[in-house]
């Protein structure tokens, strides 16, 4: 049996400190969080106090607009919890170890996250996945097969609109997106359903390593009514007494969901229940096909009509740059794939690519080796670009198994993809790496991407 916490007891809304003074929420993180935080003690008609370690930290403007009374202190963490304070509400990314943290463990100060104030305040089901891949299509698809089936649903997380901001939408069904960060900051979360749709290298970086990577992922188990499990991995460690259903790209058992074979081709099942064909899908690839399963084996412990999560399934496109066609000229098609972030995503991408293929990868590797791309790429007909700060690393990986080049930038890779490509080949920008050495993110990433691929064609 998964090993619990037992979740502390949130304060009450508003408290008095032992001299009678009105106490007060530390937030700690002036980032996109910090700012839903606000957002959330202002419609509580509460203050706080929020801390940044940044000078200029990002969100302090919007957080002054929305609370004019609260204590902004940036540049620096206070190294105790200050007077007055009664709980502390931490922004994900942010170190454990952190000396403020230390002291409030030691007072018996209640540390939260967003996600921890969203449960408590949050009055309708809740499901929530996870995964190193995957997390944000599932997601969204499941908002798309929700709405097809007359769910009124609101998404985001991880993803999107934060946590908290969600409240203020009309819904029956929260769908979140959750990171190993905001997992291992939060307490035992009783959402409806959970899943953790794959486990890969990622992160390393922070976790230390794969075990606390996985521990931190399986977290989103604690307290859930419903698990959701992907059978083609090893399974997880689960509370005990708690209902599972699986998800397989293989015949499924009797009430999983899996594939199954008929002579018009694979179709997605439940059981031995034919439920619709695979060819009907508008997501390419077997790892979309995966994810796929996974939306209607989380959509089903919602016991909802099949008829509307099928057409949500059914129109469902995929996200920007993720898998994205941008171009295909002069017969060489072009594909943003920004989003695989990290080596088991870049993988996936480059096993759903038939035929020669140039690859631009890197960035920051976060502690990866990228030794399995290594060995992905191998016997296949490829040329490596490679930008960003771990290319001599990549590059490293990559030389004897095919033929590399380095880029400065974006338009560099392109330019250099451009003159190698021939009709029939396929340009993938799969980078295996984080963005934030060279961009804002792996949007502002993918869009360089294309604005480069956009001028080689003009």
């Amino acid at each position: 049996m998964m090993q619990s916490e037992t979740m502390t007891e949130f304060c009450n809304p508003v408290a008095t400190d032992m001299t009678g003074a009105t106490s007060q929420p530390l937030v700690v993180g002036m980032g996109v969080t910090g700012v839903s935080i606000a957002g959330w003690l202002a419609r509580q008609h509460r203050s706080a106090v929020f801390a940044d370690s940044r000078a200029d930290a990002p969100g302090a403007a919007m957080i002054a607009t929305l609370l004019p009374e609260a204590e902004l202190r940036c540049g620096t963490l206070p190294g105790r919890v200050p007077p007055g304070v009664d709980e502390i509400l931490l922004s994900p990314g942010l170190p454990l170890d952190l000396p403020l943290l230390q002291d409030a463990a030691a007072r018996c100060i209640p540390v939260y996250s967003d996600i921890d104030v969203f449960m408590r305040s949050c009055g309708g089901t809740v499901i929530a996945v996870t995964g190193s891949n995957g997390k944000s299509t599932v997601t969204s698809l499941l908002g798309s097969m929700l709405r097809a089936a007359a769910v009124p649903v609101a998404i985001g997380g991880n993803l999107g609109t934060a946590a908290l901001d969600l409240l203020q939408q009309e819904a029956s069904v929260f769908v979140l997106e959750l990171s190993s960060f905001q997992l291992e900051r939060s307490h035992e979360l009783p959402v409806h359903a959970a899943v953790v749709l794959n486990l890969s290298p990622d992160h390393l970086d922070h976790h230390g390593s794969l075990t606390a990577y996985a521990a931190a992922k399986s977290r989103i188990y604690l307290s859930c009514r419903y698990a959701v499990v992907n059978r083609d991995e090893p399974l997880p460690m689960l509370p005990a007494g708690i209902p599972v259903t699986g998800f397989t790209l293989g015949k499924p058992a009797s009430m999983d969901w899996g594939v199954i074979h008929r002579d018009d081709g694979q179709w997605i099942a439940r059981g031995t229940y034919p439920v619709m064909p695979v060819k009907n899908l508008q997501l390419a690839g077997r790892h979309n096909l995966q994810n796929v399963l996974a939306a209607f084996a989380m959509a089903d412990t919602l016991e909802l009509s099949l008829d509307g999560l099928i057409a949500g399934a059914q129109v469902f496109t995929g996200l920007p740059h993720r898998m994205q066609r941008i171009a295909s000229a002069d017969g060489i098609t072009w594909i943003d794939d920004s989003k695989a972030t990290n080596e088991a995503a870049a993988i996936a991408s480059i096993e759903s690519v038939t035929g020669r293929m140039v690859l631009i990868a890197g960035g920051d590797a976060k502690g990866a080796e990228l030794r399995m791309l290594a060995r992905c790429l191998e016997d296949k007909d490829v040329l490596a670009i490679l930008l960003g700060r771990d290319r001599e690393m990549l590059h490293a990986r990559l030389q004897d198994v095919c033929e590399v080049q380095l880029a400065e930038t974006m338009a560099d890779a392109v330019a250099i993809a451009a003159a190698w490509a021939r009709p029939g080949d396929t340009v993938l920008l799969a980078p295996a790496c984080s963005s934030l050495d060279m961009y804002r993110n792996y949007g502002e990433r993918g869009d360089a991407f294309a604005n480069a691929v956009r001028e080689v064609q003009s």
